[in-house]
């Protein structure tokens, strides 16, 4: 069995310090060469009886015991031996060549144990050799340790100048692009705005295209005898400047006042316009089979079942339809009679206004004569209070008493006569139209 120490460098450097034996290291990595070493070691350990004198240590490359022995003794070549006194640490040998054979090693193990036995006294300096080099390796790892995390510091710092860098260089793109797609809005708006420039023109051409082949005709029809007489070669090209038309644009108007134009064939019928309308209008508004479509000047109402195309319903090239619900078309009568009703109120009150009038004037011409009333013989009406309802009584008694004929009954010119002092004060003051007295 092969004696290699199994725990870590510290404890076999505390084991060897210890016993006062030999510290033996071998350090190896997977080469060819580490290979044949280890068989040269198992040739060694069956040789050797008495191994009690020496602490053997096996490290591999890149574990971490070998990291902490390489930051004491800094090795080099792999496979390398080293031959180290546990008393004081001092290297006695390093096998850093092939070895050739078993017998060769073991020469190097007993030259290295009769070593140690010559210097058996240790010194208090020696002892404090180990200590200082076991404390150089810690401060050495200590190093390593704070230097990896000033490293990784360094590191998070750069990831993250690059990270804003990257957010700042995604946010101008992201500023570009969005200028890029507004440019691209604001070309196709204008692009739109010319085709529909364009589309107007040609709508008003055609319109006044109809006019002109409308006045010609109607020129035509009332054109005097003589005229109609002429050949037939004269009319001709009035005809061939007829325009076929082949599509019908409608426009269709909502109750909200909002409107859409679309486009069908002169030969499509309504069942075909209804079934563009069930796939267009807003369903909360207008439920399928709940509106129909009116004209705006002829009012005619067109259903869906109307056998008729767009042609002949006179709705080429273009018209205008109302989308009206149900419920507002049979609601028109109904609306129609009540604003009748309400109109002819006021006409029902000046009737029997006037039947009161004539009444009136007919009595007072008995009682008074034909003459009309005057300001200063109308009755006061307006009262607002007891006190002044009496007041306006009194005044009328007075006024009839005073009231005197100049002539003949028959003559219808009267005066005012006022037999009371005129020092009175209530006789002074006058009336307002609002019935207050004013001095």
């Amino acid at each position: 069995m092969e004696p290699w120490y199994s725990g870590a460098v510290v404890d076999a450097v505390r084991e060897a310090k210890s016993r006062r034996a030999l510290f033996l290291v071998y350090v190896r990595d997977d080469s060819e060469q580490s290979q044949f070493m280890d068989k040269i070691w198992v040739d060694v350990w069956t040789k050797l009886t008495d191994t009690s004198k020496m602490i053997a240590l096996r490290l591999d490359k890149d574990t971490e015991s070998c990291s902490q022995f390489i930051a004491i003794y800094k090795v080099q070549i792999y496979p390398t031996i080293y031959l180290i006194n546990g008393q004081n640490g001092q290297v006695l040998k390093i096998v850093d060549q092939p070895v050739e054979n078993s017998t060769k090693l073991q020469e190097i193990i007993d030259d290295s144990l009769n070593a140690i036995e010559s210097k058996q006294p240790t010194t208090v300096e020696s002892t404090k050799t180990i200590d200082e080099k076991v404390a150089e390796a810690r401060a050495r790892l200590k190093e390593l340790h704070d230097k990896r995390e000033e490293e990784a510091k360094e590191k998070e710092k750069e990831e993250e100048v690059n990270r804003r860098r990257l957010g700042q260089q995604m946010l101008v793109d992201k500023q570009k692009k969005d200028e890029e797609l507004f440019r691209k809005q604001a070309e196709e708006i204008r692009r739109d705005r010319l085709e529909q420039q364009k589309l107007q023109e040609k709508l008003k051409a055609q319109i006044q295209q109809d006019r002109d082949e409308k006045r010609q005709k109607y020129e035509q029809q009332h054109s005097p005898p003589a005229e109609q007489t002429k050949p037939k070669a004269t009319t001709a090209p009035i005809e061939t400047q007829k325009i076929n038309y082949t599509r019908s644009r409608l426009q269709f108007r909502l109750t909200d006042g909002s409107f859409f134009t679309e486009d069908f064939s002169c030969d499509a019928h309504m069942n075909d316009v209804y079934t563009y309308l069930n796939e267009t209008l807003p369903r909360d508004q207008y439920k399928i089979g709940s509106y129909t479509l009116r004209t705006i000047h002829t009012r005619v109402t067109l259903t869906r079942d109307d056998p008729k195309t767009l042609k002949e319903l006179e709705l080429v090239p273009t018209a205008v339809l109302l989308v009206l619900n149900r419920g507002n078309v049979n609601n028109s009568s109904t609306a129609i009679s009540t604003n009748n009703i309400f109109q002819s109120i006021p006409l029902v009150f000046a009737w029997f206004m006037m039947q009161f009038n004539f009444i009136y004037q007919f009595i007072f011409a008995r009682l008074f004569g034909n003459r009309t009333p005057t300001e200063q013989t109308r009755p006061t009406t307006t009262t607002t209070s007891t006190s002044r309802a009496s007041n306006t009584n009194e005044r009328k008694t007075t006024k009839q008493e005073n009231f005197k004929t100049d002539s003949t009954e028959k003559s219808t010119i009267r005066r005012f006569h006022n037999t009371q002092d005129d020092s009175d004060d209530e006789e002074k003051s006058t009336w307002n139209g609002n019935s207050t007295q004013q001095l």
